[in-house]
């Protein structure tokens, strides 16, 4: 036995079918959720004690301000060290100096080594050369930008400067 449904498109009274003969709308969604069994029981609220509100506030509470203590004890930033700026592209490490030093005068930075590159050469190869195992590529880009985006194009007779990169080296 189909219900008989009313279009909720055109107000047609009484659709048997799945389209309206009216507008042509399509009734099939309608009717198969009308058609569902219906349940007796419906799903019951779970009541909530008011005590258990409270511990679950209080540990929200809790929780807040433990990550809270926890943010400024571990996320702050050192303020023992000062930052100098530098004309000349050093290492961002090597110029943190603790607050009651002196600031670095252009006498202590290294002066620049100048390579000209030869048949065979990478940058990777010459950062390690001079700079040391492991050391990246990158630190030439930073020497000489005119190499970014020809890392791997470097072109016999360029003259690169290379900085001191790494202590001993």
């Amino acid at each position: 036995m189909k219900m008989k449904l009313n279009c909720p498109v055109c107000d047609y009274q009484e659709v048997e079918g799945d389209i309206c003969p009216n507008c042509d709308t399509d009734l099939s969604v309608i009717r198969m959720l009308q058609e569902l069994p219906q349940v007796e029981n419906p799903v019951r609220q779970v009541k909530i004690a008011k005590w258990q509100l409270g511990v679950a506030l209080l540990l929200l509470i809790i929780g807040i301000a433990l990550g809270t203590i926890g943010s400024f004890i571990f996320l702050q930033p050192q303020l023992h060290t000062s930052t100098v700026s530098s004309p000349n592209p050093v290492s961002s490490d090597r110029l943190k100096l603790p607050v009651n030093h002196a600031p670095v005068t252009a006498k202590e930075l290294p002066k620049p080594i100048t390579y000209t590159v030869k048949s065979g050469d990478s940058l990777s190869a010459i950062a390690q050369k001079f700079c040391g195992k492991g050391t990246s590529w990158q630190v030439m880009v930073k020497a000489k930008p005119q190499l970014k985006g020809r890392e791997d194009d470097i072109d016999v007779g360029d003259v690169l400067k290379i900085t001191k990169c790494k202590e001993g080296a």
